[in-house]
């Protein structure tokens, strides 16, 4: 594919000789345009017949017209999906572009991003915080670049779905007839998104648990598919040490080799104390209030450790609204310690409360009256969290925490769903009262945290709330120990969940019964097999609160696949316990006895290390160090990426042994040199082998690159310096060497040429 296709951002068919043009397509009489623009806030995008079929029959809709109703019910929230580019083919015709310009109004009209901070970013994990640049403009040099993927990642709340929502804006408002069209996929919407060919931009990848690489699954810039752009968002917490596999798009012709060039990747950065005070100075006007912005930054300074966190937007966002109620009838704010937890806690009884005032002002008729009597009478603020707290278990129960749930009364009205979503009158204003949100038949808490905040509820309670909270309600930690299997630190590991984890971990720090109960859960692992998992997970929350077990007795619990990494265990009684897959990285365990206890997998941190088949016999990294090259014994050559160790590429071209690798200083070029005397010059770019010097007709003794990259010297039996062309191999000048030469090397000014022989000389 030429690069000016792909520069242009455009979903076109790549030209072939052996592919049949596609026809333009078509249902049930209508454009695929016209469909995409009925079912744009549907959140479900796919350039195919069989495809769009598909979803029109999972949502049960048999007409068309009524995915344009369900377009009208989408609300701003961060369910909004992410935009995706497509160029439209030069034969459309004028009245899709009618179209086209019709759906630039309807979203543009649906944006109400009332306050915008542009986020920063950095170029990647590992990168330093004065490395940090502009998102937007990033993502717009990737658009209008030759790269093919771009991974946007950032913590939860980090504001991902915020910069996807101004991303589109800002695609339609330059959108001119014939441009590129902003197009948007929510991915967690997908029940199988490495099957719904043509979806070229997914938001939430974390959230679908999607494992597969998206642009490789459908053949994404491959001769006779689709041209494309993708951008990807993900939280960082999802992501593993080899993480990239899941991104990198492969090369054409060579789909089993990553093309690194065609891949980019940002991290959304905190915010900084300026865009915080940007942020509530816009925040203020937006309601009446009685605080001004200086009340709120005199607040966020003053209070320990309040600022660092409300640097995460989403944060910020709850921070603002419960504040005033945090604070109230405090006089040391100095004093006071704020928590995320907290936060969350103070936001849901305050957005519960808001809606508890405006239903008993609401005109409602004879039953829904009686319906919100009931509630009142028994406590709406708690039946309020109650049907949260049990709706997030649901979804990690019945959908592995898929955060969306889709339900048709006619479809779902004997599953678990109608529990949640069904006709109850009780049912439907504790819904309409709740952190959801709904597009269609699809419902889904406003965000992902918020999801986590209340499945964290199902283990721990709020247990400072004395308003509307029944004793009962709490957390009864006695009786969750009497059956330890259906306790629900029991029912899945928390071990990868940091958000979940997170916030059980400040609910230790401020509630000493729920510290008590997860320390008498490891306790019982030492006689009661079945606490394993509930005593890992207890274990694991208990070292992120901090708890320490320096000197305890831990003899024979069970806590595999626990996480105690950072954990102080010094002189820890651990003998004859189960501790298999167990994570110390960063732990203090001098003098801990770990006799007869089951080790498998256990992880102390060690660093990253390579493993090949077969003798190394040499190595090398990369001037900029995000490659590391291997050579064996037997002529391969594997290139690894120094951020996840992950092998990138391997290099096969010949059977004699790599002595000697060395990287170009100033391009993507690898030269090797092997044992029969020739020196291989490989671009790192694509894996192809630019040419070869020496070999067994005029062998070479050694190479080196000059300073500049440009050139290559070499130097052989014949007793002769050789200058050449780094990037066509072409002879400049042949200069007389040492007797028997075995070295050679350019000063570091690349002005001189030193040469070494077996002679002495």
């Amino acid at each position: 594919m030429s690069s000016s296709a792909q520069s242009n951002s455009q979903l076109q068919r790549t030209p072939t000789s052996t592919t049949p043009r596609r026809p333009e397509l078509n249902i049930k009489g209508q454009s695929v345009l016209s469909l995409l623009q009925q079912t744009a806030a549907d959140g479900r995008k796919a350039f195919s017949s069989s495809s769009i079929s598909d979803a029109m029959q999972r949502i049960q809709i048999s007409d068309a017209e009524y995915l344009r109703s369900l377009s009208r019910d989408v609300r701003f929230l961060v369910s909004v999906p992410i935009p995706i580019f497509a160029q439209p083919r030069h034969t459309l015709a004028i009245e899709y572009e009618t179209i086209l310009l019709s759906l630039k109004s309807q979203r543009m009209a649906d944006y109400n991003q009332v306050v915008h901070i542009p986020p920063m970013a950095k170029p990647s994990l590992q990168a330093a915080e004065e490395s940090l640049f502009p998102l937007m403009d990033k993502a717009m040099e990737f658009l209008a670049g030759d790269g093919q993927v771009m991974l946007i990642m950032g913590d939860s709340g980090a504001g991902k779905s915020t910069f996807n929502r101004r991303l589109e804006y800002e695609l339609w408002r330059v959108y001119r007839a014939g441009g590129a069209i902003p197009l948007f996929i929510n991915l967690p919407a997908l029940d199988r998104p490495d099957k719904e060919l043509f979806v070229l931009i997914c938001d939430g990848y974390d959230e679908s648990q999607a494992t597969s690489n998206l642009h490789t699954t459908n053949l994404l810039n491959q001769p006779g598919q689709w041209s494309a752009k993708l951008i990807i968002t993900c939280r960082t917490q999802y992501l593993g040490p080899d993480y990239r596999d899941r991104f990198v798009p492969k090369m054409a012709n060579q789909y089993h080799s990553a093309a690194n060039d065609l891949f980019q990747e940002a991290v959304i950065a905190p915010f900084s104390k300026d865009q915080i005070e940007t942020y509530v100075e816009r925040y203020v006007p937006l309601e009446p209030r009685t605080w001004v912005k200086k009340d709120y930054m005199d607040k966020l300074t003053t209070i320990p450790d309040l600022m660092d966190l409300v640097k995460n937007p989403f944060l910020l966002t709850l921070c603002l609204e419960a504040l005033p109620r945090v604070v109230q009838g405090r006089s040391d704010l100095s004093r006071l310690r704020v928590t995320r937890v907290q936060l969350y806690d103070t936001f849901v009884e305050h957005w519960l409360g808001v809606n508890k005032r405006r239903l008993q002002d609401q005109k409602l008729d004879g039953n829904n009256r009686m319906a919100l009597e009931i509630l009142l009478t028994d406590g709406f603020e708690r039946n309020g969290i109650l049907y949260q707290v049990d709706l997030a278990a649901a979804i990690f129960q019945e959908q592995e925490g898929r955060p969306i749930v889709d339900y048709s009364h006619l479809r779902d009205r004997q599953t678990w769903k109608a529990r949640f979503f069904g006709v109850s009158l009780e049912r439907s204003l504790l819904r309409d009262s709740s952190l959801l949100n709904r597009a269609g038949t699809q419902h889904r808490f406003i965000h992902r945290s918020v999801l986590e905040y209340f499945y964290s509820c199902t283990i721990c309670l709020p247990a400072d709330n004395t308003r509307e909270f029944d004793p009962h309600v709490h957390s009864d930690f006695a009786a969750l120990l009497t059956s330890i299997t259906t306790n629900p630190l029991s029912l899945r590991s928390l071990v990868a969940e940091h958000s979940i984890l997170r916030f059980l971990s400040e609910r230790v720090q401020s509630n000493s019964d729920f510290k008590k109960h997860l320390s008498a859960i490891v306790e019982l692992s030492k006689t009661d097999e079945q606490a394993a998992r509930a005593a890992a997970n207890a274990i694991t929350i208990l070292v992120r609160a901090g708890v320490h077990f320096n000197g305890a007795d831990l003899q024979g619990i069970r806590i595999p696949g626990a996480d105690v990494s950072g954990g102080q265990f010094d002189s820890a009684q651990l003998q004859g316990s189960n501790l298999s897959g167990v994570n110390f990285t960063k732990c203090w365990i001098r003098q801990a006895n770990f006799s007869h206890a089951r080790m498998k997998d256990v992880l102390f941190g060690e660093l990253p290390y390579v493993v090949e088949k077969i003798g190394v016999t040499a190595s090398t990294y990369s001037p900029d160090g995000k490659l590391f090259a291997v050579g064996r014994i037997d002529g391969v050559i594997s290139i690894y990426d120094t951020s996840t160790w992950a092998k990138m590429d391997t290099y096969n071209l010949s059977t004699f042994t790599v002595s000697y690798l060395a990287f170009s200083p100033t391009s993507p070029q690898l030269m090797s040199y092997s044992d029969y005397g020739a020196v291989l010059l490989w671009d790192c770019k694509t894996g192809s082998l630019i040419f070869v010097m020496g070999g067994d007709s005029h062998p070479v003794s050694w190479a080196a690159f000059s300073p500049c990259g440009r050139h290559i010297v070499t130097t052989g039996c014949d007793s002769t310096v050789t200058l050449r062309d780094a990037q066509t191999g072409t002879v400049y000048r042949t200069l007389p060497g040492s007797v028997s030469p075995s070295w050679v090397q350019f000063s570091p000014d690349g002005q001189y040429i030193a040469s070494s022989g077996r002679d002495g000389t």
